[in-house]
C-alpha cells in the first residue's frame, strides 16, 4: 500500500491541535487520520513519530490536544490489528499520562480505547491492566474532574471489573477505598448509573465473608443509601438518554449485589415504607422484594416479623389520603393501588423465601396475627352484607388476597390455611339463614336471614388458591393427593356441601332493589363452581361426580334462567371456560361428560321449538359453547345447518321467517369466521352450500323464500359459504348452481342467454322466480376466487346483462365481480371476448340511460320514435334508468379496483350525466316537448353523483378482500388525481346551480373517500372548493353523511403541516363555514367535529387567528346549550382552549 506523504496528513494534526478551530474541524481531522491508519496509508509509528513534539511539549494546551488526538484515533481504529509491542508501548504511554492532570482527558480516552479492543485484533495484557488500575488509584481523583472525565473514569474501571476481574482480585483494600472516594457525592445521572454498576460488580468479586466486600459493606452502603429513593430532577429536554427507572434499577442491583448489605438495607427499606411519598413507598417495596430474594433465608429470618408488619400496614391500612400527590384524586387512587399490588408481590416473595428449619415461621406470623384473626372472626361471625360499606369490602378483599398468597405458595401452606379456616367458613355459609328463603336478604346487613358474603368470598378465594397450586403441581402428583394431611382431604370432606351451597345461590330470586348486590353473590358463587370444575383430574378421581354436578347446575341456569341476563351470561361464559380447560388439558373423561351434559343440551335448544327462550339467546349460547373447541363448533355448525335446511321448507308452516334469517346470520357472521381462523371450515361450507342448492330445485320452496323475505339473507349466506371454500370446492358449487338455475329459467330469458343483446333488441321480460334464481347465482359468483373457472362464462355474463338492463343490482354485483376477477385473465380461455362483451354491455346501458334525455335529444331534433331501441328506452321508467346507472357504477368500481383503463368510459359517461341540467338550461323555451326531461335529468344527475360514491367507497356487499377481489395499490389516489382537474374545471365553468350541486356531491364523494394524504397534497387547489361544497350541502338532510366525511378530511388537513398552511391562507372563510356547522341540526357528529376543528385551530399562530377569536367563542358559547352532552363537552373544551391560548 502506497504511504501518504507527511505533507498531506500533518495539516490534519495541526488543525486538531489548534484550539481556535471549530469542533467540526477537529472531528474531521480525527476522521481523516483514522481513515488513513485503517487503510494502511499511514502507520501508527509514523503518526506517533511526527506527533512527538505535540505529545511531550511543555505547553500543556498543545500537549493535551496532542494526547487527545492520539486517544481519539485509537478509539476509531479499534478493529485494526495491532501487534503486542505496539499495544504495550501505547499502554505504557497512556498509563504514564494519567499523572498528567492537564492532559488527563486524552489519556482516559486512549486507555478506554485500548481496553475495549477485541482479542482478535490485539488487546492489552493483564499486567498492563493491573498497572493501569494502580495508576488510577495513585493519580486520579475522580470527584475533582468534570462530569465527562468522571464518566470516562467510571467506564474504564467498570470495563476492567467486567472483563479483567483477575487483574484486581489480588489487590488490597486500596481499590475499595478509591472506589468509595470516587463515587461519594456523585450527582451526574450517567456517572451515577456507572458508579452503581461499579459497586455491584466489585462486591460480587469478593464473596468471602472475611474479604474486602464484607469489610467495606458498611462504607459503600452508606454512600448508596444517600441516593435512595432516586429523585430525577432532569427535564425531558436535557437529552440524557437515561430515565429515572433505569437509574433506580441500577441502584437496586447495587443494593442486591451482596448479602453483606442486609444489616443496612432492610432497615432502610422498611423505614422508607413509612414515607408519604408514593415514589418512596413503591421503590421500597420493589427493592425489598429483590433483596429478600438475593439475601437468602438465613439472613432474612431475623427480619421476618418486621417485614410482615410493614407489608400488613400497606396492604390493609393504606389509603390515598395518606399519600402526597400533586395530581387528581384519581391519580392518588392509582398510586395507592400500584403500591398495594407491589406490597402483595413482596409478600409472595417473603412467604416463598423467608424460611428456616422451622418452616412455619412466616405462616404463623400471618395466621396467628391478631389483626388477621380479628378480621376473619369479624367477617365470619356477623351476618355481613356486601353493601354495608366500601371499607369493609376493601378489608375483605385484602384479607382474601393475603390468604391466597399464603395458600398458593406451597402444598404445605395451602394445607395449613385449609385446616385453619376452610371447614369453618363452609359451615358458616351453610348455616346462613338466607338459604331457607328464596329471596336474598342483604339490605342493611343486620338481618339474621342474610347470607354471609365474607364466608362465601374467603372460601372461594381459598378454593382458587388450591386450584392454582394443583395446576402448578401437575408433575408432582403424590404431595397433592397422597399426603396424610393435605388440603385435598379437607376439601373432599366439605365438597358436596359446598357445591350444594353454591348451587343454591344460583336459584335465589334476584331483588331489583339490590340487583348489584345480588350480582356480587352470584358472581362469587359461579366463580367457585368454575374453580371446582377446572381442578386438574390428578387431584382425585372422586372429583368426577362433583364435576358432573357443576355442569348440570350451570347448564340448568342457561336453559331456564334467561330472564336474569347477568346470571345467564355469567353461567354461559363459565361453561365455555370449563370447556376450554377440558380441551386444553386433554382430559378425555371430562370431555366426554362435558359433551354429553353441556354441548348436547345447548345444541338441542337451538333447534327446538318447544322452549320459551328467545332464538337469539339460544344462538348466542350455541356459539359461546362452540368457542370452547373446534370440534364443539363443528357440531354447532352442523346443527345450525340442519335447522336452516329444515326450516327453509317450513317458512309458511309455523316457522317464523325472522328465525330462519337469524339462523343464517348467526351461521355466516359468527360461526364461519371463527372456524375460518381455527381451521376445519372448508368441507363444512361446501356441504351446506350444496344442500342449499338441492333445496332450491323446488319452485315452491323458492317461491316461499322470495315471498317471505329470505332472499337477501340466503344471498349473503351463500357469499360467505363460497368465499371460505377452496378453489376446487368453489368450482363444484358454481357448477351445482348453474346446473340448478339454468333449467329453471323461463323461456324468454333462455332465448337470449347464448348471445349478447344487440342495440336494437328488446330486453326480454322475466318472472319473479327468474329474479330470485339469478340473485342467488350472483351471490355464488361474488364469492369466487379469480382462479376458479366459471362454466359457460359467456352465457352467464349474458344472463346477468339481461337482468342488469332490467335494473337488478345483484346482477350488476356479479358482473362487476366477473370483470374485476376475469378481465384480461390469461387463465380464462375467452379473455379476448370479455373486452368486447363489456363494450357492448356499457354501450347498451349508456343508450338506455340517456334515451329521451336532454343530452340525447339536444343533439338532433330529427330523432324519430320509430327506432326500436329508442322506443324501448323511452318507455323505461326513471327508476329503471337510475338502477342501471347504479349498476354501471358497480361495474366501474370493479374495473377501477383492478386498474383497468375502461373505467374512464364509465367515468366520462357519469360526468356527462352530472351536467344534464346545464344542457336543459340551454334548450330554447319553445321546445316544450322536452320539458318533461328536466326532472329526468335532475334525477340522473343525482344518481350519477351517488355513482361516484359507489365507485370510491369500500363495500361489504362485494368487491372486497373478503370476497377475493383484485385490488391494485393506490387505486383511489390515482382516480382522485385524474378526476380532480376535470371536476375543478367543470365546477368553475358551470353557472347553473342545480348542475353545480350535482358536481359538488360527486366531487365531495371523491374527496371524502380518497386517502387524506392525497387530498392534502392538492390542498391549495381544492380547499376553497371543498369549503364551498360544505356550505352548499349543509341545507339538505340527505347530504349529512357526506358533510360529516368532508369535515373529517378538513380536520385531517388541520393536523398536517402542509394542510395548516393552506388553511391559514383562507382562515376567515373556513371559520365562517365551521361556525354554521356548530349548530348543524341534522346530526350530532357534525357539530362535534366542527368544534374539534376549532380546538385544532387554537394551536395556529396567534397573529393569524386572533381576529377569529370572538367569532369562535360566540359559536362555542352557543353550543353550550346544545341538547347533546357530547356536543356540550366539546364546546366547553373549545371555549377553554381558545380562552387559555390568548390569556
Amino acid at each position: 500500500m502506497v504511504k501518504v506523504p507527511a505533507s498531506e496528513w500533518v495539516p490534519h494534526v495541526e488543525a486538531f491541535v489548534d484550539v481556535s478551530r471549530s469542533s467540526s474541524h477537529h472531528s474531521a481531522s480525527v476522521d481523516a487520520l483514522a481513515a488513513l491508519v485503517n487503510k494502511d496509508k499511514l502507520t501508527l509509528f509514523d503518526l506517533v513519530s511526527k506527533m512527538n513534539m505535540y505529545l511531550t511539549t511543555t505547553d500543556h494546551i498543545v500537549r493535551s490536544r496532542g494526547i487527545m488526538l492520539l486517544g481519539e484515533i485509537m478509539a476509531q481504529i479499534s478493529f485494526k490489528w495491532l501487534d503486542v509491542n505496539a499495544i504495550t508501548t501505547l499502554s505504557e504511554f497512556f498509563i504514564s499520562r494519567l499523572s498528567d492532570w492537564q492532559a488527563l482527558r486524552g489519556a482516559l480516552v486512549g486507555c478506554l480505547a485500548l481496553l475495549q479492543r477485541k482479542p482478535s485484533v490485539g488487546t492489552i495484557v493483564i499486567a498492563d491492566v493491573k498497572r493501569l488500575v494502580e495508576s488510577f488509584i495513585d493519580n486520579v481523583l475522580v470527584q475533582s474532574l468534570a462530569s465527562a472525565d468522571r464518566k470516562l473514569c467510571f467506564q474504564i474501571i467498570c470495563f476492567i471489573l467486567d472483563h479483567y476481574p483477575e487483574a484486581v482480585k489480588t489487590m488490597d483494600d486500596e481499590l475499595l477505598c478509591w472506589i468509595c472516594q470516587a463515587i461519594d457525592e456523585e450527582k451526574d445521572p450517567e456517572c451515577l448509573k456507572l458508579s452503581f454498576h461499579l459497586v455491584e460488580v466489585v462486591m460480587k468479586l469478593f464473596p468471602d465473608p472475611s474479604g474486602l466486600a464484607a469489610q467495606f459493606a458498611s462504607d459503600l452502603f452508606e454512600i448508596l443509601s444517600k441516593y435512595f429513593p432516586v429523585y430525577f430532577t432532569h427535564g425531558a429536554g436535557d437529552n440524557l438518554g437515561l430515565t429515572r427507572d433505569e437509574l433506580s434499577m441500577a441502584l437496586m442491583h447495587a443494593f442486591c449485589a451482596t448479602p453483606y448489605f442486609e444489616p443496612f438495607a432492610i432497615p432502610l427499606l422498611l423505614d422508607k415504607l413509612s414515607s408519604s411519598l408514593p415514589l418512596a413507598k413503591l421503590d421500597s417495596l420493589k427493592y425489598l422484594d429483590n433483596c429478600i430474594h438475593c439475601y437468602g433465608a438465613d439472613r432474612m429470618v431475623s427480619h421476618a416479623s418486621a417485614v410482615w408488619f410493614k407489608l400488613k400496614e400497606v396492604i390493609f391500612s393504606l389509603s390515598s389520603d395518606q399519600l402526597l400527590s400533586t395530581g387528581s384524586p384519581k391519580d392518588a387512587e392509582t398510586n395507592k393501588n400500584q403500591i398495594v399490588s407491589e406490597a402483595e408481590n413482596c409478600l409472595k416473595t417473603a412467604v416463598t423465601y423467608i424460611h428456616s428449619t422451622d418452616r412455619d415461621i412466616f405462616i404463623n406470623l400471618i395466621l396467628l396475627d391478631e389483626d388477621i384473626v380479628n378480621n376473619i372472626h369479624s367477617v365470619t361471625t356477623e351476618e355481613r352484607s356486601i353493601c354495608r360499606s366500601l371499607q369493609d369490602l376493601n378489608q375483605l378483599q385484602a384479607l382474601g388476597r393475603v390468604i391466597s398468597i399464603l395458600a398458593e405458595s406451597s402444598t404445605y401452606f395451602c394445607t395449613r390455611v385449609f385446616q385453619a379456616h376452610f371447614t369453618r367458613l363452609v359451615d358458616i355459609l351453610g348455616s346462613s339463614a338466607g338459604f331457607k328463603s328464596r329471596h336474598l336478604k342483604t339490605c342493611n346487613g343486620s338481618s339474621s336471614a342474610a347470607i354471609n358474603y365474607g364466608a362465601l368470598y374467603l372460601s372461594v378465594q381459598m378454593l382458587s388458591s388450591c386450584r392454582e397450586l394443583a395446576v402448578a403441581s401437575r408433575g408432582d402428583y403424590p404431595p397433592v393427593t397422597s399426603a396424610k394431611e393435605s388440603w385435598w382431604l379437607v376439601l373432599e370432606e366439605k365438597l358436596d356441601l359446598f357445591i350444594h351451597l353454591l348451587g343454591k345461590l344460583l336459584t335465589i330470586d334476584p331483588q331489583p332493589i339490590q340487583s348489584a348486590v345480588t350480582q356480587e353473590y352470584v358472581s362469587c358463587a359461579v366463580k367457585g363452581l368454575l374453580i371446582l370444575a377446572t381442578i386438574p383430574e390428578h387431584c382425585s378421581l372422586l372429583l368426577a361426580n362433583a364435576y358432573e354436578d357443576v355442569l348440570l347446575m350451570l347448564t340448568s341456569v342457561v336453559a331456564s334462567k334467561y330472564e336474569n341476563i347477568h346470571l345467564w351470561r355469567l353461567s354461559l361464559k363459565t361453561l365455555t371456560s370449563i370447556g376450554k380447560f377440558v380441551v386444553e388439558s386433554h382430559a378425555s373423561k371430562k370431555e366426554m361428560i362435558y359433551s354429553r351434559i353441556v354441548v348436547d343440551k345447548i345444541i338441542s335448544s337451538a333447534k327446538s321449538c318447544d322452549t320459551s327462550m328467545p332464538l337469539n339467546l339460544r344462538l348466542e349460547a350455541c356459539f359461546e359453547i362452540g368457542t370452547a373447541g373446534v370440534n364443539y363448533m363443528l357440531r354447532v355448525a352442523r346443527s345450525l345447518e340442519e335447522a336452516v335446511i329444515a326450516n327453509i321448507s317450513q317458512v309458511n308452516g309455523g316457522i317464523e321467517c325472522a328465525d330462519v334469517v337469524c339462523l343464517i346470520d348467526s351461521y355466516c357472521s359468527q360461526l364461519l369466521p371463527w372456524l375460518f381462523t381455527s381451521g376445519g371450515v372448508n368441507e363444512l361450507a361446501l356441504s351446506f352450500a350444496m344442500r342449499l342448492w338441492d333445496e332450491l330445485r323446488d319452485l315452491a320452496t323458492l317461491d316461499r323464500i322470495r315471498s317471505q323475505g329470505l332472499l337477501d339473507s340466503l344471498m349473503m349466506g351463500m357469499k360467505f359459504l363460497v368465499t371460505v371454500c377452496t378453489e376446487d370446492q368453489q368450482s363444484l358449487v358454481v357448477q351445482k348452481a348453474c346446473g340448478v338455475i339454468l333449467p329453471m329459467l323461463s323461456l324468454p330469458v333462455k332465448s337470449v342467454m347464448h348471445h349478447v343483446l344487440s342495440e336494437d333488441e328488446l330486453v326480454p321480460a322475466h318472472s319473479v322466480q327468474d329474479t330470485a334464481l339469478v340473485c342467488l347465482l350472483s351471490s355464488v359468483i361474488i364469492g369466487l376466487c379469480p382462479q376458479t373457472p366459471v362454466p359457460d362464462m359467456i352465457m352467464v355474463i349474458n344472463l346477468f346483462s339481461v337482468f342488469l338492463l332490467n335494473g337488478q343490482i345483484p346482477a350488476a354485483h356479479a358482473l362487476a365481480s366477473i370483470f374485476n376477477k376475469y378481465l384480461q385473465n390469461s387463465e380464462f380461455p375467452d379473455e379476448n371476448k370479455l373486452d368486447k362483451i363489456l363494450d357492448v354491455i356499457l354501450g347498451r346501458c349508456f343508450s338506455i340511460v340517456l334515451a329521451s334525455s336532454t343530452l340525447k335529444t339536444s343533439h338532433s331534433s330529427a330523432a324519430t320514435s320509430d327506432n326500436a331501441n329508442c322506443s324501448g328506452s323511452i318507455s323505461a321508467s326513471i327508476g329503471l334508468r337510475i338502477d342501471i346507472m347504479c349498476g354501471l357504477a358497480w361495474i366501474g368500481k370493479g374495473l377501477l379496483m383492478r386498474g383497468d383503463e375502461k373505467v374512464k368510459d364509465i367515468s366520462m359517461f357519469l360526468l356527462k350525466c352530472l351536467v344534464l341540467d346545464q344542457i336543459s338550461a340551454n334548450i330554447p323555451p319553445h321546445q316544450e316537448e322536452y320539458s318533461d326531461n328536466v326532472s329526468l335529468d335532475a334525477s340522473l344527475a343525482t344518481s350519477a353523483a351517488d355513482a361516484f360514491h359507489v365507485m370510491m367507497s369500500d363495500s361489504e356487499v362485494c368487491l372486497n378482500k373478503k370476497f377475493h377481489a383484485r385490488i391494485k395499490l393506490l387505486y383511489k389516489q390515482r382516480f382522485f388525481s385524474i378526476l380532480m382537474p376535470i371536476f375543478l374545471s367543470k365546477i368553475k365553468d358551470t353557472p347553473v346551480i342545480t348542475t353545480k350541486l350535482a358536481l359538488y356531491r360527486a366531487f365531495g364523494h371523491i374527496i371524502s373517500n380518497a386517502p387524506v394524504s392525497a387530498v392534502i397534497t392538492e390542498a391549495r387547489q381544492i380547499l376553497l372548493v371543498m369549503v364551498d361544497i360544505l356550505a352548499k350541502l349543509s341545507v339538505d338532510i340527505q347530504d349529512k353523511d357526506l358533510v360529516y366525511c368532508l369535515l373529517l378530511v378538513l380536520s385531517g388537513m388541520l393536523m398536517d403541516d402542509k394542510g395548516k398552511e393552506c388553511v391559514l391562507e383562507n382562515i376567515h372563510i373556513i371559520v365562517g363555514v365551521l361556525t354554521q356547522f356548530v349548530s348543524y341540526p341534522h346530526t350530532t357528529v357534525v357539530r362535534e367535529t366542527a368544534l374539534q376543528c376549532f380546538v385544532a385551530m387554537s394551536s395556529f399562530p396567534h397573529s393569524k387567528i386572533y381576529r377569529m377569536r370572538p367569532q369562535v367563542l360566540r359559536a362555542a358559547v352557543k353550543a353550550l346549550d346544545d341538547k347533546k352532552r357530547a356536543v356540550r363537552q366539546e364546546a366547553v373544551r373549545c371555549r377553554q382552549t381558545w380562552q387559555s391560548s390568548f390569556a
